[in-house]
This record gives C-alpha cells, structure tokens and sequence, in this order.
C-alpha cells in the first residue's frame, strides 16, 4: 500500500482531530499544506515522535498532541521549510524553548475562565487571508544562519486578546452601550498599530546541532555582539548588525495549521504544496 493511501486510513471528520488532540499524519499534513511523505522526515523527529498514538494494529500513525504542542509543530514546520534549517535541528529549537509554543498557543488556542474564544476573530469563515497582526504576532529571525532570536510584543499578547474578548463580550450583552461599543471598534482599528518587541536570544545552530542559550527569568537581556562591531564604535549586536536575516512569523504558520485543520480556506498568494 502506498503511503499516500496508508496515512488515509482512520481519518476524523474536519475539526475534529484538532478540538480532540488526536491528528493523523494526513491531517497533520494537510494542516500544513506539506506533502505527507515528505512530512515524515519532521514527524519521525524523537520530539515528534513520542507523541504517536497507534489506534490499533495495521492503523494509521497519529499524534496525540497538546495546544502547545501544535504550535511546537507548525513553528518547527516553518523553521524548516522558511528557513532552510534541518528537521532535526528545527525541533530541537523548540523542545529546548517551550515557552515559545505556549506563547503561540495562548492566543491560537485563547481561553477565558476556561471557555475557549477567538477574540481576534481568526477563525472565522471570512477571515480568510493569511495577514500579520502586529499587536499578537511572535517571530523567530535567523541571523547570519547561525543565531536565532525570538521577537515577541513588550504588551502581553495574552493580556491584549483578555480585554478584547471581555469588550467583546461586553458589547455582545449590552447592544446599546455606545460608549463601549466605540471603544471595542477602537481597539479593533489599533490592532495593526506598529508595536516595539522583547528580543531573546534562544540559541545558535552550529553544523547539525542547536546550541540553546540558558534563558534568565524567560528573557536574555544580552544579545550577541555583531561580527560587524567596530573597535572604536558603541556596541552593537545582531539586533541591528547582520549579514543575512530570514524572520518568521511564527503566529502565523500556528494560526494557518488550525484554520486548514477546522477546515476553514487560507489565501496565501503564490502558495504551493512542496513535493
């Protein structure tokens, strides 16, 4: 049998897999718009691959994953294919760093008082375009092919989809609170605002392995010091001094993985399934 057809046994209804946790590796493929043969060089990662769930003798493969760790996933996927990084090395990066994918997941996955909610409105039908939103959205920049830091907003992501989902539901109980309701369209108009971001740095790639960077407290404050920094000059790192940089909105690839699993339509302009 071929594989193609091997990982078409067993399949869930759409949405299902991703509400349930459980996702077979066609689903984990299509969610990622990946080739799912080509898929198995990621998923038979270790990291990865703890996480398979065999139904039963002769089954598909499935992978009994966590919010967290769906982000874990579509954030390696991205580092991988956008960045050129190793399989290997790419789920190293985020097996060293968790916090990133529970970052990422508090929002693709956002609940509040245990309820789950999409104040942001991503998963909606019509929500279609794959856009960046500047007020929610978390980075990985490979620099010089060798650092990587981790750009997240200074104001809590968290905090910003809390108060949008508390008016949101404010306005929804009390249609005539015009002052409110001005203020939820507000907040909404400003979600695109430019925003500054806390850099980290989370490691170094040196050959077929990554090196992490201890974090202090969640956050290295030092960043690396640039190859270009000049004796005489005040000191600059690779925040600001490269040779190359590839940045990658990580949100993005997570929030794209969820809605092609809900079975929601993405539009990504010149966007083509790898082969």
């Amino acid at each position: 049998m071929k594989p193609e057809m091997q990982v078409r046994m067993g399949c869930f209804h759409e949405g299902d897999g991703w509400h349930s946790g459980v996702l077979s590796q066609l689903q984990i493929s299509e969610a990622l718009g990946e080739n799912a043969v080509a898929l198995s060089e990621l998923l038979d990662c270790q990291f990865f691959n703890q996480f398979v769930r065999q139904e039963q003798k002769g089954s598909t493969r499935c992978f009994d994953l966590s919010p967290g760790m769906r982000a874990n996933l579509a954030i390696a996927h991205a580092l991988w294919r956008q960045a050129r990084v190793s399989s290997e090395i790419a789920a190293q990066v985020v097996f060293s760093w968790p916090q990133i994918g529970a970052s990422v997941a508090a929002i693709v996955d956002f609940q509040q008082n245990q309820e789950s909610s999409d104040p942001f409105r991503f998963f909606e039908t019509i929500a279609d375009d794959a856009l960046p939103v500047q007020v929610t959205d978390e980075y990985l920049d490979l620099v010089d092919e060798r650092f990587l830091l981790w750009r997240r907003p200074e104001i809590e992501p968290l905090v910003t989809a809390r108060n949008l989902d508390e008016r949101s539901r404010h306005v929804l109980a009390n249609p005539h609170d015009f002052v409110a309701r001005q203020e939820f369209l507000q907040q909404l108009a400003g979600l695109n605002r430019s925003v500054c971001h806390d850099r980290v740095w989370v490691g170094r790639v040196i050959g077929e392995a990554f090196l992490p960077q201890a974090p202090q407290n969640g956050k290295e404050r030092r960043l690396p010091s640039s190859v270009f920094e000049q004796a005489n000059s005040a000191i600059s790192t690779l925040e600001t001094n490269y040779r190359t940089k590839i940045s990658i909105n990580i949100s993005l690839a997570a929030r794209i993985m969820k809605r092609r699993s809900l079975g929601l339509r993405v539009s990504i302009p010149g966007a083509a399934l790898p082969r």
